[in-house]
């Protein structure tokens, strides 16, 4: 129970982090004045910058090259 519960939060603790991050970040947006902006700004920027880090950083080897290696 305990590996089936820690393989939960390894492949859906990032997503749901970025969810909620997402989530408090529109809302202190709409919601809030002041200080409640920046932090919204700082929220919203989170997640493109993980987009923005996923989308230019190194590319992942091939499968075929990877096969190959191998042998």
């Amino acid at each position: 129970m305990t590996q089936q519960k820690g393989r939960f939060w390894f492949v859906w603790g990032a997503p749901i982090a970025l969810g909620v991050l997402s989530t408090l970040g529109l809302l202190s947006a709409l919601l809030g004045t002041g200080l409640w902006h920046w932090g919204s700004w700082l929220m919203l920027a989170v997640p493109i910058l993980v987009i923005v880090r996923y989308w230019c950083g190194p590319k992942p080897a091939a499968p075929s090259q990877a096969n190959a290696s191998r042998q």
